[in-house]
């Protein structure tokens, strides 16, 4: 390692700029990052913020600008070789590979041997423990496949394996966006730990409350220039949301004139998913033109009630009714047809084709209004997925453009006005704002506001407490597979919806003990 003069930076950027077809996505960008400091990179989705960690990792050449890391010329020729001098990214979309074992991917760049050929397995499996120890896995066991794991374990588990190099600079983008609070906090630990050992953290999140706890400074993008770089102590919430919006963000009032007299647009009663399949007691109901939340830890069941209720995942049993009438849904075409949609939590993987292009995935639920004689009509295509994005403010260069180059906030629209153009009745979305900047937050709950006024019946799985509070009619808490409680708009309160959320829990200590 080079010695550097104390207060010197560890990475130096200067005069950074690059380009996409129809969009300057950096423009000339100059930053320092210092050892020992955990340094916030905020901004809207599409501010620049993922091209320019891509950038320091080696994932994107810029068009222009120099890099230095601990005083020398620094210009990765792709990820391998910025993980080989010490620059390591751990993005928001997961890097593992899905058919090997966690241990496989953790070590995957350096598989202990044995007579230098074959595979040490007791010694690999040793080795992802003591990583699975760090980020709070000491339960799961190293050989268990990562298709198996849930969206947050596979987050720690890309996190322990960024621990495993040794980094100088660990880039982490997102990283809380799929965690509890208990693991989000053990994280924090694991971070300042690196930071007393000299890492330096450049930190993304559109956790504000996260910026202002842990961070020193704060750098801003907006429109994919350099809006500011301060200390965190220097600034305020307010402050920080102007950089980065450049406007006041205004957030509409919650309407509370749900009328619960009516027929419920959708009722469950009795359903039994695999997470509580100790008793079948799953029961609620959703008023037309009522936001009902849904909080719960993760693993809690609430992804697979809504999944079970879509026809994506059958219950073992339980019944559904729309309007007071009992109905069959065995699969998501049943769904579609009763006029329930659902936003899943994985975009990438279940709500996009990425390749394919905005208008295409805009339109994927409803080709057949598109199509006549079995061919399509790319110019209706191109017609109606244009006035929905339009009227969803997508950022974009066009609509040929593939939707896997958009920004998180952007391709979520994407995947809201593939089923608006459905014309919902039931509208379900689980995690709808994971990774999405406070300008899109406040976008997004403002149509959601719209549609319940218009009558829609809206079901919000959400890990962010705040937003549920700021969003939601009532909230319905799960624990362990079951609903351990409801809480209606003047009862609910971040304390009430956790004690609810640990209930099941702490009846199994108390069992136990």
């Amino acid at each position: 390692m080079t010695d550097m003069a104390p207060g010197a930076p560890i990475l130096s950027v200067r005069h950074i700029s690059k380009q996409f077809p129809g969009v300057k996505a950096l423009d000339d960008i100059s930053l320092e990052f210092r050892p020992g400091e955990i340094h916030a990179l905020a901004g809207e989705n599409g501010a620049g913020k993922s091209t320019f960690i891509k950038v320091l990792g080696g994932i994107i050449t810029p068009d222009q600008g120099q890099m230095e890391l601990a005083g020398q010329p620094y210009a990765p020729s792709g990820p391998n070789d910025a993980i080989a001098r010490g620059v390591r990214v751990v993005h928001q979309e997961f890097n593992l590979l899905r058919h090997l074992s966690v241990a496989e991917n953790l070590l995957f760049e350096r598989l202990p041997r044995k007579l230098g050929i074959l595979v040490d397995k007791a010694e690999m499996r040793r080795r992802a423990r003591d990583l699975l120890n760090l980020v709070g896995l000491s339960q799961l066991d190293p050989s268990t496949p990562i298709s198996s794991l849930g969206i947050a374990q596979q987050q720690l588990v890309e996190i322990a394996r960024a621990l495993s190099d040794d980094a100088r600079v660990l880039i982490l983008d997102e990283p809380t966006a799929t965690l509890t609070p208990r693991e989000t906090d053990r994280l924090f630990e694991i971070v300042h730990r690196l930071k007393d050992q000299g890492t330096s953290v450049l930190f993304i999140s559109h956790h504000l409350d996260e910026i202002f706890a842990h961070c020193d400074r704060v750098t801003v993008f907006r429109n994919g220039k350099l809006v500011a770089t301060q200390k965190t102590a220097e600034i305020d919430t307010d402050g920080l949301v102007r950089q980065m919006v450049g406007r006041e963000v205004i957030h509409a009032p919650i309407a509370r004139n749900v009328d619960r007299s009516a027929t419920p647009a959708l009722s469950v009663s009795g359903f039994q998913t695999a997470i509580n399949a100790r008793r079948p007691d799953i029961a609620f109901d959703l008023y037309p033109g009522e936001i009902l939340g849904i909080a719960g830890l993760v693993g809690s069941g609430r992804s697979e009630v809504l999944r079970a209720i879509f026809g994506a995942d059958r219950p073992a049993r339980g019944r559904i009714s729309r309007n007071g009438q009992p109905v069959a849904i065995q699969s998501p075409r049943d769904a579609l047809r009763q006029g329930i949609c659902l936003v899943t939590e994985n975009r990438k993987e279940e709500g996009l084709i990425l390749p394919m292009s905005i208008a295409v995935n805009t339109t994927l639920a409803t080709v057949r209004n598109i199509s006549s004689g079995g061919l399509l009509d790319r110019g209706k295509e191109r017609g109606i997925a244009g006035q929905m994005m339009r009227s969803l403010d997508t950022r974009m260069a066009s609509l040929q453009q593939a939707v896997g180059s958009l920004s998180g906030g952007n391709q979520q629209k994407v995947v809201l006005g593939k089923w608006l153009l459905r014309d919902p009745q039931i509208l379900m979305l689980d995690e709808p704002t994971r990774g999405i900047d406070i300008g899109a937050k406040a976008e997004i709950y403002t149509l959601l506001r719209q549609l319940a006024d218009q009558g829609v019946g809206i079901l919000v799985v959400s890990s962010e407490v705040p937003e549920l509070l700021g969003l939601a009619d009532r909230v319905l808490v799960m624990s362990r597979g079951v609903i351990a409680g409801e809480l209606a708009h003047q009862d609910m309160s971040e304390e009430a919806i956790l004690q609810l959320a640990y209930a099941e829990y702490a009846k199994e200590q108390v069992t136990r003990g």
